[in-house]
């Protein structure tokens, strides 16, 4: 089809054609008598020469725009996304699922579509092929993200006119968001062919393994571990923890009929310090459909035993009794108390050096009072300061803010406008994802919002710039921008306060609900664990964001990168390095801002790994940091091996397509030619060309004017 010619000016016709009139007219005008006379041919030869230049040159002060308009017709595209994960090598009831997969590649079913094809294979990412040679798929990747490919469709339906899907998979996904959310905004039908057996297969498998991540060397460890069996009665089966070749604890078990779950409780006591690594391993049994997903790793960092708390209180009060009560329930906290009694001794003993700098953390419970010794105040700041003891601060309505002023270097606040006068408030978690403001609970950080006020004075408060804010005061349901939880962390001193009392209230008036009746005790824990965690003070900090990984998942790294002085460097180029037996990957971290620095390693195998980041600037090296990680022998491919009929089935109708078995697929074609979003189309596409702009036009004006010059030159005009 020839193109539509279109040509526009930034004035109206009617001026360009007023102007191309008066260009006729000086040409005509200039040529009526010429010395030499000239025959009438030649003289009407130089009028059109002239005349068409200065057209052109008074044309192009209008800047004229030359607009191509083509149109074509785009046929129908049918996307086919092939899941090329490992759960499709698994062989069940139905055969094996990559032999299904690739019969319906073959099929004539796809050949004889009428529109186009446009494959997309996915597993951990999605990816478009050109063609697929149904053959050479692996089915290798460790983890099935069924969200990335259809995410990919809708972003490109349009631009090639992509009108239904193709969903060949056993509909297992591990990754990324439920798909069924990618699937509603796609706008077009989905056709869900589902490989593999719906029904639970024989198999045995470790589901599940709960416990800490920070442990004490010599204290006992327990693990949680749930066990899964399907089609198996009445065998003994044995659940192992070990430590390398050492095992640590043991359990047996006996196999009930049908698909259940079965919990076991291991335990194990860590010895030395630093990083272990451990294993749970259920015993294999004759028939199991994959023996990989028998055993389970996890890591653990073992820190030295019991921490010793400090507790200092202004005077007796029911919160010193609740949080001594609290802190010594802990099996890795030995809590030693001091309540003070007159300005200068204790009811309990005498407060000395030796006994502040032999603490892990000191813990000030209304202290210092307004009956507290100069002497005492300077010998606690003092210990603090040399040994940097971190510090757990508790407001109360006798604290004496003046001599409280002697430990303001250490807090992460200050205070204004002293006031006794007292207020009920709640607590207003601003930092859910703060470690120290974890519960272990359903409704996680919403928890704290179900506790009962506690008391605070009405002096205001205000956080220190370089402090954190973990919860905000709230007051008769308005939120104030004053903190009542802050945390500091500055040249290795750490400090946490709570800047209001009567805490005791978090304990004694939760209880009988779930959610909030251990609260004060994960939250005592969790303050004392963060406080007392070591922090060094190398300018180079990377670290993976746990521990360790199952395959399939990406390793994410998160990085810190400072100055000689301290100074967060923006743009470093941060290089890391991961090695397994002597093989290497590597990636480079972005900056996000502030030092701070963010990376993936994807793709990588079971095992454990050594990594080393190097940080420079400018050709000048910053400095390094080296660490460990591990990838489990759990691949997330095995963990649920059944086909997921009723997801696709959701999937199918959301979108209006239908679901099919393999042995169905014949039925697609009719299905399309019912389908209005699966047409043809038109597609029209222009070119625009700036004429005034364009060199060729130029080029021709000056021709024009040069066979001017030359035919009057012959002619003697000149």
């Amino acid at each position: 089809m020839m193109p539509q010619i279109n040509l526009s000016f930034t004035t109206s016709a009617l001026v360009i054609s007023l102007l191309l009139l008066i260009a006729v007219a000086i040409s005509v005008y200039f040529y009526r008598h010429t010395v030499p006379p000239i025959p009438r041919g030649k003289k009407v030869f130089l009028i059109i020469l002239r005349s068409l230049a200065l057209s052109l040159l008074l044309v192009f002060l209008f800047e004229p725009l030359l607009r191509l308009i083509s149109t074509s017709t785009q046929k129908p595209v049918l996307a086919v996304l092939i899941d090329n994960s490992k759960s499709m090598n698994i062989s069940d009831k139905t055969g094996e699922r990559s032999a299904q997969l690739k019969t319906a590649l073959k099929s004539d079913i796809l050949k004889n579509v009428n529109g186009e094809l446009r494959f997309y294979t996915f597993g951990t990412r999605a990816k478009n092929l050109e063609t697929v040679v149904a053959d050479s798929l692996k089915c290798d990747e460790d983890a099935t993200d069924i969200s990335a490919p259809l995410r990919t469709v809708a972003e490109e339906k349009d631009r090639y006119n992509i009108g239904a899907t193709l969903l060949l998979t056993d509909g297992s996904y591990n990754l990324g968001q439920n798909p069924i959310y990618e699937g509603e905004q796609l706008g077009i039908p989905l056709y869900a062919v589902g490989i593999g057996d719906s029904t639970e297969q024989k198999d045995l498998l470790v589901t599940k393994v709960l416990t800490n991540e920070l442990v004490y060397n010599q204290s006992e460890v327990p693990v949680d571990v749930t066990i899964k069996s399907s089609g198996f009665k009445g065998e003994k089966v044995e659940v192992i923890l070990s430590e390398g070749s050492k095992e640590l604890s043991r359990q047996q078990l006996v196999l009930q009929e049908g698909t259940r779950e079965y919990s076991a409780r291991l335990s194990y006591v860590p010895e030395g310090e630093g990083v272990k690594k451990y294993s749970v391993r259920v015993s294999t049994l004759p028939g199991e459909l994959t023996t990989a997903n028998n055993l389970k790793t996890f890591l653990a960092r073992v820190l030295k035993s019991k921490l010793r708390v400090l507790m200092i209180a202004g005077s007796p009060s029911p919160d010193v009794s609740v949080i001594e009560q609290t802190l010594s329930e802990d099996k890795n906290l030995e809590v030693r108390s001091l309540t003070q009694k007159n300005p200068s001794s204790f009811f309990e003993g005498q407060l000395t050096s030796q006994l502040i700098d032999s603490s892990d953390c000191i813990a000030l419970i209304a202290f210092p009072s307004s009956s507290t010794s100069d002497a005492t105040v300077d010998l606690l700041k003092n210990s603090i300061t040399k040994k940097t003891i971190p510090v757990f601060f508790v407001n109360g309505k006798s604290i004496d803010e003046r001599k409280l002023s002697a430990f303001g270097s250490l807090l992460p606040f200050t205070s204004s406008n002293s006031s006794p006068n007292e207020q009920l408030a709640f607590i207003e978690p601003t930092q859910k994802n703060h470690p120290i403001l974890a519960t272990n609970t359903e409704e996680g950080a919403e928890s704290w919002k179900r506790l009962p006020p506690i008391y605070k004075t009405q002096t205001a408060y205000k956080a220190k710039s370089e402090a954190t804010v973990l919860a905000s005061t709230k007051i008769n349901n308005i939120v104030l921008n004053e903190p009542l939880v802050a945390i500091r962390d500055v040249n290795k001193q750490k400090s946490l306060a709570i800047l209001g009392y009567g805490i005791w209230r978090w304990r004694l008036m939760a209880q009988g609900n779930l959610q909030t009746e251990k609260l004060l005790s994960t939250f005592l824990s969790n303050s004392i664990r963060w406080l007392t965690m070591r922090d060094d003070s190398r300018p180079v900090k990377v670290t993976p964001s746990k521990p360790a990984f199952t395959q399939g998942e990406p390793v994410e790294f998160v990085g810190q990168v400072y100055d000689a002085s301290a100074n967060p460097v923006e743009n470093a180029q941060v290089k890391l390095i991961a090695q397994q037996e002597g093989t290497e990957f590597e990636t480079t971290l972005r900056p996000i801002g502030n030092g701070r620095y963010e990376g993936t390693l994807e793709g990588l195998g079971e095992g454990d790994y050594t990594y080393r980041a190097v940080a420079n600037t400018d050709g000048q090296p910053l400095g390094e940091d080296k660490g460990r990680f591990s990838i489990g022998e759990l691949a997330l491919e095995f963990q649920d091996t059944r086909m997921n009929v009723q997801l696709l089935r959701q999937l199918a109708e959301r979108t209006g397509g239908e679901f099919f078995l393999p042995a169905q697929l014949s039925k697609l074609s009719n299905k399309l030619k019912g389908q209005q979003t699966f047409v043809s189309r038109e597609v029209k596409s222009s070119r625009e060309l700036e004429l005034w702009n364009w060199k060729y036009m130029l080029a021709l004006v000056v021709l024009l004017l040069a066979v001017e010059w030359f035919v009057r030159k012959r002619s003697g005009m000149l």
